[in-house]
């Protein structure tokens, strides 16, 4: 089961951003994993020796324990119904069983179950429920080998048999049920025809959130994270303040990506409990390999029926006390140590409505690729908070970002832009955050960490921007207006001026001039020029500043920084949402030319105009 306290995620995405916390969910390939190490730890209740999966027949009597309300593991009870060979992946069979409790009777195998252990009637570990059947709440099993699992240890209690490395392993979720079992279990009542014809697949991971204000940050969340296969609910947070509670076999097990006033965190069952070392949940969570998640306990409130599908198990968190370490197609592997608790980047956000009230709140954010998303979600949440409603307004908003080089050389950013929303201010300030975080944490120059981000927001309910209403221009000393019907001729090495006329029903009538001096290449080219406010989807959407001649199409030079310094610098100029940008575009032999400048206003400014230009060359002195 995932929760996500929090919300929020970007109107625009990078090129560079793309992985962004989708990544953290992406099928990949599982390759290099070996075989555990001899055993140097003697088997216990907690750590049994694994059942050879070999050994496994058709109606064998088997156990197992969950958690479906509060701390302490439940029994439960089953028998085998047979194995699918390759049924989770290349060399990685599934064991199907039956399984009955009373929770199981309510509401059949349920999400968050993932990870409950089974047991062999002489007490050796089988595997882990990890799959359900796809259609439907049933109460038949998919179990994740033991044998498979164990091979995540550091030092296994046995040397299983286990699979061949999962080289060509792809993670798949669904796994056919054979006709002769299918037709077994639907004589037995453990599922009808049409429910097995659906197949196994892994259990689904409930998606929770907390802090949103309706169904409305809801579904912006689900589409925001764009997560496949998850339940999305509302749910509690995580903090440091909270109890920490001891991870048992059987019992509740949560990996956390974040947590604080926005945590991401999956709540399911651990499997075995080997000294420090945790195996948990029987499938991936994220599938990333190497983890960088934290480890809870977690306590149980309730499990959910749904009436057309698995039940899911809701959890609140409790402090972190360990390590994942890795994020596999059998399970998780982590260890139970507070020494090995990740060492987060922390965001921490102030929101003032003046007059009104005020907050401060934090997030620890562990998975360094997911400090954009989560740290955009952070924002939104606090000023949904302070702001207690989702509407139109303006703010402003600062945010500073501090972190290390690969050389271990201290960086800070620093940036502060005014927005405005008809509809929905919170919404519209995360944009940039997440705009400016992605592009400095997925930058293709070199590794930066991010250590910490603080932002400060300043809210009015009061919606306030102006549009670009007209623009003139000087020529032969008065202002005219500009031409719509033919170019606009610019002379080479001159500097043009343009008057910006905004209007605003709540802030009046304003004028911003820009200055833009034309290169001497213009010669006797064509291109265009745009105007247009800085908050303007009119823009492109890219907020890139052309200070001198930047090219395009050739070897000269291109906008990509060649430095991580640069694009801090780059950053640094983008153009701010109160600004009104001039950006004159010629061509040259296969080239772009760009030449920009821009002028403020006192509040966001919306619109622009574009029109065709015409070089006429460089006056000649006599």
């Amino acid at each position: 089961m995932l929760t996500i306290s929090g919300s929020r995620l970007p109107r625009r995405m990078r090129r560079r951003a793309a992985a962004g916390l989708a990544a953290l969910t992406a099928t990949a390939v599982v390759s290099g994993l070996t075989a555990a190490p001899v055993a140097s730890l003697p088997p216990s209740p907690e750590c049994p020796m694994a059942y050879p999966l070999a050994d496994l027949d058709r109606g064998d009597p088997v156990n197992g324990l969950t958690v479906s309300s509060g701390r302490d593991p439940d029994g439960f009870k089953g028998e085998v119904l047979g194995v699918i060979k390759d049924g989770i992946a290349p060399g990685l069979d599934m064991i199907m069983a039956e399984l009955t409790s009373d929770e199981i009777d309510r509401v059949g195998i349920w999400q968050g179950m993932s990870g409950s252990p089974v047991y062999a009637k002489d007490g050796r570990l089988i595997g882990a429920v990890a799959y359900g059947l796809a259609w439907g709440p049933s109460p038949v099993a998919g179990i994740t080998p033991a044998e498979e699992m164990y091979r995540l240890l550091e030092d296994a209690p046995t040397v299983p048999a286990a699979a061949e490395t999962l080289a060509l392993a792809e993670g798949a979720e669904t796994a056919d049920i054979p006709p002769v079992m299918a037709q077994r279990m639907a004589r037995t009542g453990a599922a009808t025809e049409e429910e097995a014809e659906e197949g196994m697949s892994r259990l689904l991971l409930p998606l929770g959130i907390s802090g949103m204000l309706g169904s409305k940050r809801l579904r912006q969340a689900k589409k925001a994270f764009d997560l496949a296969g998850v339940r999305v609910y509302r749910s509690g947070s995580v903090t440091t303040d909270g109890e920490p509670i001891p991870v048992t076999a059987g019992g509740n097990l949560a990996a956390s990506i974040s947590y604080g006033d926005v945590s991401a965190t999956g709540v399911g069952t651990a499997t075995a409990v080997c000294g420090d070392q945790v195996l948990a949940f029987g499938h991936p969570m994220s599938f990333t390999g190497p983890s960088q998640m934290s480890m809870h306990g977690a306590d149980a409130v309730y499990v959910q029926e749904d009436p057309v599908g698995p039940g899911f198990k809701v959890a609140n968190a409790g402090a972190p006390i360990g390590s994942i370490s890795q994020d596999r197609l059998a399970g998780l592997y982590g260890l139970a140590q507070e020494s090995t608790v990740p060492e987060p980047t922390s965001i921490t956000s102030f929101v003032r409505v003046p007059g009104e009230r005020s907050r401060t709140g934090t997030t620890k954010i562990n998975v360094p690729d997911a400090v954009p998303d989560i740290s955009s979600f952070h924002l939104l949440a606090d000023q949904d908070r302070v702001f207690d409603r989702i509407g139109g307004g303006a703010a402003t908003v600062g945010w500073t970002v501090t972190g290390r080089r690969a050389d271990n050389r201290r960086f800070t950013f620093e940036r502060t832009d005014m927005f405005a929303n008809e509809y929905d201010v919170s919404w519209e300030t995360t944009w940039d955050l997440y705009d400016q975080l992605a592009q400095m944490h997925f930058n293709e120059i070199e590794d930066i960490t991010i250590d910490k981000i603080e932002t400060s927001s300043v809210m009015s309910r009061e919606y306030a921007a102006y549009k670009i209403a007209k623009v003139r221009v000087k020529m032969a000393g008065r202002w005219r207006a500009l031409p719509k019907r033919r170019p606009l001729f610019l002379r080479g090495g001159t500097t043009k001026r343009f008057q910006v006329l905004l209007s605003s029903p709540a802030l009046g009538a304003a004028k911003v001039v820009v200055k833009l001096v034309v290169p001497k290449s213009i010669g006797h080219r064509s291109g265009f020029l745009e105007i247009v406010g800085g908050n303007s989807s009119y823009y492109g959407g890219e907020d890139f500043y052309f200070e001198e001649e930047m090219y395009y199409g050739d070897e000269s030079g291109s906008d990509e920084p060649e430095t991580f310094g640069a694009l801090l610098a780059q950053l640094r100029k983008q153009p701010r949402n109160n600004h009104v940008v001039a950006t004159l575009s010629i061509f040259k032999r296969g080239r772009e030319i760009k030449r920009s400048a821009r002028g403020a206003a006192k509040a966001v400014v919306n619109g622009g105009v574009a029109v065709e230009v015409q070089g006429i060359g460089v006056r000649r002195r006599r």
